[in-house]
């Protein structure tokens, strides 16, 4: 285990002009602790919320500051705006392109290079909020769909993306032994408990569900004034099919193909 800080230390490489996506919690600190160990330059970071959800700039501001970066907050007040133009360039429908908001940012910043913590969760266990899955479905996941999404929006803003804790960077036999939900990333707690700050170490792992019904009342009921729904995961379900419409208008929908606007029982 002694070694695993070194072998992840390693796989941070330095690029000019950088940026990393921080939300306070280890993943995110651990990727910005060794690149601030390589690199004496301005590290730019940058940490969004959404209205009326639990957010995370109050802890990512206290990263910010222990590791001296320019820090920008960004308040997302509306997320659809963006999806018709956006689905226009993606391979699928995608339906979380949040963080464009950021990739834009900082593109406009200048940033070159935006490093992201994701696959931490996947090696280290952090998923304790969510139903327990297979070690294997959790990455597929990952694979599947997170990083895809943030890849093209990466590459639309031109903006290079690094992922350090990616497997493909990130090769070693440790993460099983100290792969347990229950735990809560106790292991990696313990590795980093002398090395990142002990507000990043001691704090819990916020739940990280996305609100559905701020997103339904806020943008997507005026797209279905006639729906009614019970459950967030009947928001979901109106989320990706007026996601999946939309792509499919951008991509010239083949003849014939019908996709109703409809959901189910809507009184």
């Amino acid at each position: 285990m002694n070694n695993l800080v070194d072998v992840i230390r390693d796989c941070v490489p330095v690029f000019p002009n950088p940026a990393v996506n921080i939300s306070g919690g280890i993943d995110s600190t651990i990727v910005l602790h060794h690149l601030r160990e390589k690199f004496v330059g301005e590290i730019r970071t940058y940490t969004i919320g959404f209205p009326n959800m639990e957010n995370e700039f109050e802890y990512a501001k206290r990263v910010a500051d222990h590791y001296g970066t320019i820090h920008t907050e960004i308040q997302l007040e509306s997320m659809l705006d963006v999806y018709p133009e956006l689905l226009k360039s993606l391979d699928r429908p995608r339906w979380h392109l949040w963080p464009y908001y950021l990739a834009s940012q900082q593109q406009r910043d200048g940033v070159l290079n935006c490093y992201i913590g994701e696959g931490g969760d996947e090696h280290f266990g952090g998923y304790w909020y969510k139903p327990q899955k297979s070690y294997v479905e959790y990455w597929a996941s990952l694979f599947d769909y997170c990083l895809p999404t943030y890849q093209q929006i990466y590459d639309l803003c031109g903006v290079h993306l690094v992922v350090p804790l990616h497997p493909n960077n990130l090769s070693f036999q440790h993460t099983l032994p100290i792969y347990d939900y229950t735990q809560e990333k106790l292991g990696i707690k313990k590795l980093y408990k002398d090395i990142l700050p002990s507000f990043v170490v001691n704090r819990k792992k916020r739940n990280g569900r996305f609100n559905y019904w701020v997103i339904w009342n806020l943008e997507l009921k005026q797209y279905f004034p006639d729906c009614n729904p019970r459950s967030e995961e009947d928001i979901m379900r109106l989320l990706n099919l007026w996601t999946t419409r939309v792509w499919l208008q951008t991509h010239e929908e083949p003849k014939g193909l019908q996709t109703p606007f409809t959901y189910g029982d809507s009184s």
